[in-house]
């Protein structure tokens, strides 16, 4: 028993001392002024969309100076919100330290499929099925989506993708195209062989390879990991023997068999 209490009183200091540190530091953290604003934009996906002067001039639009301010005054949850809002940050971190800085963590979106319609805009799906306007800073180097499809960027960003109302989702395309994007993007191999998707006026997809003279008809979004397994079966298997420019169409749509269009 004597242990017991014994026990529950250190707890009770340790946690005392604790809150009494944290004190301190937060009261210390208060009356510092901001020195230096830190801004670190995450790059590791190859993307360069936001630069450090992006950063910069959404920081001073918020508020008319930040150095030279106390750090009590900077509105931390403010200044997140705003820059999250940019289209091509997927997620950020604001936070004060006690030297005086201003720490600003970027993540970056990670397009995986650009998109021209028949409308003539140019957007971007993002890994997680967000839609990105293009950027005059930077051009992501992704699989490209061209055809016989009006899905309207403005029409269509207030959504995820995946999340598009079922009252919309029968009259656009863009969600068959992330699902399809998707699965391409997480395989090595098909990421670095089809370079294009095109829709075309059955509204059914084909994909354009980098290797190969041919054109691969996918058809619907259904079966999508079993049609790439049937494919790479007879590139292995076919093609390989063949030769990769026997071809002019290769077509997946039927369960049992792929048909096969020689060149003339």
């Amino acid at each position: 028993m004597k242990q017991k209490i014994l026990n529950i009183v250190l707890l009770f200091l340790v946690l005392t001392v604790i809150g009494a540190i944290l004190g301190f530091s937060e009261k210390e953290l208060n009356s510092q002024i901001c020195k230096e604003i830190n801004i670190e934009i995450d790059h590791s996906n190859g993307n360069y969309f936001i630069e450090e002067s992006d950063i910069d001039l959404m920081v001073y639009h918020e508020m008319d100076t930040v150095v030279g301010k106390l750090l009590r005054e900077i509105n931390l949850e403010s200044l997140e919100y705003k820059l999250k809002n940019h289209p091509a940050i997927a997620s950020t971190e604001v936070y004060k330290t006690l030297d005086g800085k201003l720490n600003i963590a970027i993540q970056q979106r990670t397009p995986i499929v650009r998109i021209i319609n028949k409308l003539g805009e140019s957007f971007y799906i993002d890994s997680s099925g967000y839609l990105m306007p293009t950027s005059s800073n930077y051009t992501s180097r992704v699989m490209v989506v061209t055809g016989a499809f009006n899905d309207s960027f403005y029409r269509l960003s207030r959504w995820n993708t995946k999340e598009i109302p079922d009252s919309i989702a029968s009259q656009v395309i863009v969600d068959n195209i992330y699902e399809l994007a998707y699965f391409i993007s997480k395989d090595e191999f098909w990421k670095a062989q089809i370079e294009q998707l095109h829709v075309n006026k059955e509204s059914e997809f084909e994909l354009i390879p980098r290797i190969g003279n041919h054109r691969i008809v996918m058809g619907e979004t259904v079966d999508i990991a079993r049609k790439f397994n049937k494919l790479k079966l007879f590139y292995d298997k076919g093609l390989s023997k063949t030769g990769w420019n026997e071809y002019s169409k290769i077509d997946l749509r039927f369960s049992k068999q792929i048909v096969c269009t020689k060149r003339k």
